[in-house]
């Protein structure tokens, strides 16, 4: 009787744990109805599930275009689940596995945003995703000029590339506080040559200016000047960098003839 009553109760677990897992039944019917299927987890939130039908998917229809689709349908289910760099490989794989495919721009873009939303907002911290995103985004723009993400590309390029300019101004204005102003100097130029289009870039040459005049390398500093009234004549930092330029100027030449 004891052990009756345990073989019941451990058939009755075993149905029970079998009932907890989705069992995909793919290969029965229809290939593009079944991915269907798949794609419609997905859509649902059902996100862990959507992997696992589509990569049963991809196993059973490996060379065919649907079994393609699985492979990037995959990469956007770890994209949402916020699976970033898993999100990224993934993208990155079907683009090597299949280059050719119409879809390999969105691919690289979206591997783009995946290191985009993977990197911290603090600028303090390493930005090494950014980096990761600028280049996948900047490959998109060389290698498919016409394609239909450009201009989506190109806004996520802008903020990619501001939020890299803030940490290489951060890291400037940190030299220039300790009165490292060689090394703040070299910040600032960096910015200024990397990210010419940058909200920072008159502030990082109005610095320019600042940091070779206490350095007494009024060339240098005339230069970043001239500079800023060439491309930022309105800006505020212009307007500033002269007056101090100025200012010094005048005092070397009083000393000069006094």
């Amino acid at each position: 009787m004891l052990k009756t009553k345990i073989g019941f109760f451990l058939l009755l677990s075993l149905l029970l744990t079998g009932c907890g897992k989705q069992v995909f039944d793919i290969g029965s019917e229809d290939p593009q109805r079944q991915l269907k299927k798949c794609i419609t987890l997905s859509e649902n939130k059902q996100y862990e599930k959507a992997v696992e039908c589509l990569e049963i998917f991809k196993s059973r229809f490996p060379q065919t275009q649907q079994g393609q689709e699985a492979e990037l349908r995959i990469a956007d289910s770890y994209y949402n689940q916020h699976e970033f760099i898993l999100a990224a490989d993934t993208y990155l794989s079907f683009v090597k596995l299949f280059p050719t495919h119409p879809q390999v721009d969105y691919a690289i873009y979206r591997a783009g945003l995946a290191y985009l939303k993977e990197a911290p907002k603090s600028i303090d911290r390493d930005q090494q995703n950014i980096v990761k995103a600028v280049e996948q985004f900047e490959t998109v723009l060389r290698a498919f000029p016409q394609s239909t993400y450009r201009e989506a590309i190109l806004n996520e390029l802008y903020l990619a590339q501001n939020r890299l300019a803030e940490r290489i101004y951060y890291i400037g204005r940190f030299y220039y506080r300790t009165g490292e102003y060689i090394s703040a100097s070299l910040r600032f130029a960096e910015l200024v040559k990397k990210y010419p289009q940058s909200r920072r870039t008159p502030r990082a040459l109005y610095l320019i200016t600042k940091t070779n005049l206490d350095l007494g390398r009024m060339e240098a500093a005339r230069q970043a000047v001239e500079k800023l009234i060439q491309e930022h004549p309105k800006n505020e930092w212009t307007n500033k960098a002269q007056k101090i330029y100025l200012e010094v100027a005048q005092k070397r030449e009083e000393k000069k003839n006094g």
